[in-house]
Formats: C-alpha cells, sequence, structure tokens
C-alpha cells in the first residue's frame, strides 16, 4: 500500500499545477466578459411567415452587432392577428408579456399597458426622418392627442388586385367607378370555366373589407354624425351591402362563405377569381405566383365613389409598442430606434408591402416604380383621394368587426338582411363611442 503513495501525492501535485496554471493564463477582461449578462428585450411578432421570418433573424443580427450588451429574444407568430392577439392577452395577464408587440390595440392603450414613447421620441436625434403625418396619425389614438403609444414604421393601403389578362380577353378596363365595378364581376364571370368575376371574404376579416368598401361607394368620410349617430347605416352604405353581397354564389364561389384572405388570395392565384380585395401585402406573394409576369396582375386604386372622388380608410400607422411594464425601457428604446433604420425599414417595407415611416426609405426605387406599390405611394400624395376618420381610437373598435363578421354570414346566407346587419352594426358602434365619451370627460 505504501508504495502508491509516492504516485498518489505526484498526481494530486500534478494536477493542482495544472488547474493554477490555467486560472492565471486567463486574462480577467475574458473572465469577466464571460460573467457580464446580456439585458434581453422580447419582441412578438404577428403573422409571421417562413419568408417573414428571416427577415427578423437578421434583425436579431443586426441588434447583436449594435448594441452587443443587448440580446434580443423574438418570437415571430403565424396565423391571423386573432391567433396573435389571443397569445398576447394570456401573456399580460400571467404577467409575461413581450417588451415590444406590433399589433396597436385601444384596448390596451386605455388599460395602460402601453408606454407613452413620447419622451424618447423628442429626445431621438433621428425623429426628423419620420413621416410626421404617421407621428400625428399616432397620436390621434390617445384620447388627449398628445401621448404617443407606438412608433410608426410604415402604413398600408388597400386596394382591388384584379386579373389584367381576363380583362383584356373581355375587351374590359380596370373599372374606375362602382357601376363598372358590378358590371365588370358580372361579364368575368363563367361558370361553365369555374370563373368567377369576384371573390368575396366571407370568413374572418369580412367586417372590415365590407366597412371600407361600403364608405368607398357612398363618399361618407365621417363615422358619426355630429349629435354621435354612427353613418354606417347611411342609405347609401346599405345600397352597397345589398349590391356587393348579392353577388355571392352568383359572381362569387359558394365557399367564399367562409374565406379568409389565404383563401380569397388562392382563387385569384389559381384562376378562379378575377377580383379581391386587400391591401399591398400581398404584392410579393401575387409577384410570386404569376412568376413576375405582370401582364396577368395589378393592383388597382378604389373606385371613385358615387360623390366623385376616391374614398381611402383613414391610414392606420403599423408600429412598434413598448410594455409599460418592461424593466429595460432604454434597451427595448434602442431596440425600436434601430427598426427604423433606413436599410432596415427598406426591406422590411418590401417585403410586406408598405410604405416606410422613414422619410430616406420612401426614396427607394422599389416604391416609386413597382407598379403595385407605386399605387399606394400616390394614393397618400393624390388630391383626388379623402380618408374616412376611421375610429380606431374606440377600446372595442376590433371587437365590433369581429362580431359582425358572423353576421355578414348570415347576411350572404339570406338568414338576415343587410339593413338588419347594418342597424345593429350601428348600435354597437354607438355605444362604444358613447363609452368613450365618457372616458374622456373622467
Amino acid at each position: 500500500m505504501k508504495k502508491f503513495l509516492p504516485i498518489v501525492l505526484i498526481l494530486i501535485i500534478s494536477t493542482t499545477l495544472i488547474l493554477s496554471g490555467c486560472n492565471k493564463s486567463m486574462p480577467q477582461d475574458i473572465s469577466r466578459e464571460g460573467l457580464r449578462k446580456k439585458t434581453i428585450v422580447t419582441f412578438w411578432a404577428a403573422s409571421v411567415t417562413p419568408e417573414r421570418e428571416i427577415f427578423f433573424k437578421e434583425f436579431q443580427k443586426k441588434v447583436s452587432e449594435t448594441y452587443p450588451d443587448i440580446q434580443l429574444d423574438f418570437l415571430g407568430i403565424p396565423g391571423d392577428l386573432s391567433a396573435y392577439r389571443q397569445k398576447v392577452d394570456v401573456a399580460i395577464a400571467s404577467g409575461k408579456a413581450p417588451d415590444i408587440t406590433n399589433d396597436f390595440r385601444s384596448s390596451l392603450l386605455t388599460n395602460g399597458y402601453y408606454e407613452d414613447l413620447t419622451s424618447y421620441f423628442d429626445k431621438w436625434e433621428d425623429k426628423d426622418k419620420i413621416n410626421e403625418d404617421l407621428i400625428k396619425a399616432t397620436k390621434s389614438y390617445d384620447p388627449s392627442g398628445r401621448g404617443l403609444f407606438a412608433l410608426p414604421y410604415s402604413s398600408q393601403t388597400w386596394n382591388l388586385w384584379v386579373r389584367s389578362d381576363w380583362l383584356k380577353e373581355e375587351g374590359l378596363n380596370v373599372p374606375t367607378n362602382w357601376d363598372e365595378f358590378f358590371n365588370t364581376v358580372e361579364k368575368l364571370t363563367d361558370k361553365n370555366k369555374n370563373r368567377y368575376g369576384l371573390a368575396i371574404r366571407g370568413g374572418a376579416g369580412s367586417a372590415n373589407t365590407l366597412e371600407m368598401l361600403m364608405y368607398s361607394y357612398s363618399g361618407i368620410t365621417n363615422y358619426f354624425t355630429e349629435d354621435g349617430k354612427a353613418t354606417i347605416n347611411n342609405p347609401k352604405n346599405l345600397e352597397f351591402a345589398e349590391k356587393y353581397l348579392e353577388c355571392y354564389n352568383k359572381f362569387t364561389a359558394q365557399d367564399d362563405l367562409t374565406k379568409s384572405w389565404t383563401e380569397l388570395a388562392n382563387s385569384f392565384q389559381s384562376s378562379k377569381a378575377g377580383i379581391v380585395i386587400h391591401n399591398l401585402g400581398s404584392g410579393k406573394s401575387m409577384m410570386s405566383a404569376f412568376d413576375n409576369d405582370t401582364s396577368k396582375f395589378e393592383a388597382a386604386k378604389f373606385p371613385v365613389s358615387s360623390k366623385g372622388y376616391i374614398v381611402h380608410p383613414k391610414l392606420m400607422p403599423l408600429g412598434l409598442s413598448m410594455s409599460s411594464k418592461s424593466e429595460n425601457k432604454d434597451a427595448v428604446w434602442k431596440v425600436m430606434k434601430l427598426y427604423l433604420d433606413k436599410d432596415i425599414n427598406t426591406e422590411y417595407c418590401k417585403l410586406y408591402g408598405e410604405i416606410p415611416a422613414n422619410i430616406e426609405a420612401t426614396k427607394n426605387s422599389f416604391f416609386k416604380y413597382t407598379q403595385y406599390m407605386s399605387i399606394g405611394v400616390d394614393l397618400q400624395e393624390s388630391k383626388e383621394v379623402r380618408f374616412t376618420d376611421t375610429p380606431y381610437y374606440l377600446a372595442n373598435y376590433s371587437s365590433i368587426e369581429s362580431q359582425m363578421d358572423l353576421v355578414i354570414q348570415k347576411v350572404m346566407s339570406k338568414q338576415m338582411t343587410a339593413k338588419e346587419m347594418l342597424d345593429q352594426w350601428a348600435a354597437l358602434l354607438e355605444k362604444a363611442k358613447r363609452d368613450y365619451d365618457n372616458s374622456v370627460k373622467k
């Protein structure tokens, strides 16, 4: 046993010397760097596709390069807005909400979830590079008209998507008034070929689409009269609702009753529908579906209203909001303002089909010379276009639209009249307006 003791002692001494040497050879700055913790900022984005996920991964890298002390944890949530909102609501209720979200809701403003960004924005050296009109529009969400509860990164316009090749076959032009629109829808329909002039969004999001089209038809730009009465059930809006929804199963496919945007786009891109209504965010998928052949499709402005001018819904700036519960607000702001960098804003808007908030980014040739994007730019600059005063500021504006989605299906399936639908819609909006007015007075 004794003869093994020297060997054991040698091993112990050797190990001690090796460990001691390793410790002394490690520079102090490296060991401190390893111990230093990064500030974690969480960002959840809505309706993220695999293609969009790539953009956000690149943005994560940009954050790390620009701010080595910040780690951006990103979560892209696929599907429609309802899935995103449900996840955010659950996170808020459990105290685990992200630092940054990209879906502004008035209800989250009124309950104190959003941080007022005014002080951050006012001190920002690049604030003059951001579209002033979008900042003003975003501030209109605040009952006081002063708070900035989202940093706008873009705006999005709505339009008709039209099969140009179908129009050419029939010797028709893009409709410029609503009589031409309904005439075109009828002439493009050929049920023997399983081709329909129109695809109606009957599923999720149907109320939003119908709402903007009614006002575009009637030429009315105010949602409420001075005495608080809703205009959504105005006779001219009713006239359009009846004409439009009566196209269902006549100049549209029967399964339009439950179609969301994904199914609607598929109908258009697979040569089953000649006209659909959506925003410029569809542009990239349209280009891909038609192999960049712009002779087959184009974007077009809404037809001229009965009052002789084009009506477009109030531009709803798309922006990033900061949680008022965030523990690292300065770091969160750094990430948010980087999102508005000219190059990042340009790439984002190219991908999403939106108009950049960064003024320098809008000068990119893509927004001026791409057919569908030029429609959006022209809409914002044209004197022939008037915008509604859409009440995005109402806390339950979005939830009212969600309620009406199901009611629209009842009208399409002849279980309810369009007048009954609009009267119900008006009552909901009027109550929401009264509640809002009362909250402002307090």
